[in-house]
């Protein structure tokens, strides 16, 4: 116990742990800021990846849709369109 006493005691040992608390937990950018800093950062990353395969399947649908017939059935499909002398029927099951 007198030996810890001994290297606390010291000016030069107390005086580096102090800068050491400093920076690991007291400083702006401490341990615990830079840990969920990188959390952050690759959950960003991993929703731009999911957004680069969200647009690659936008793309690729605008791609199909350059044909008449195919955007006509998307059109018919999602958005209800229908010709001026038909009768649209919509069921709905919620």
């Amino acid at each position: 116990m007198k030996q810890v006493l001994v290297y606390v005691r010291n000016k030069y040992i107390f005086s580096s742990l102090l800068v050491l608390l400093y920076i690991l937990i007291l400083h702006e950018s401490d341990v615990f800021t830079l840990i969920k800093r990188n959390e952050r950062v690759q959950s960003l990353e991993s929703e731009i990846e999911r957004k680069k395969t969200g647009i690659e399947e936008l793309k690729a649908s605008i791609n199909q849709l350059q044909d008449i017939r195919s955007l006509e059935k998307y059109a018919r499909e999602n958005h209800f369109f229908k010709k001026e002398d038909e009768d649209l029927f919509i069921f709905s099951f919620e």
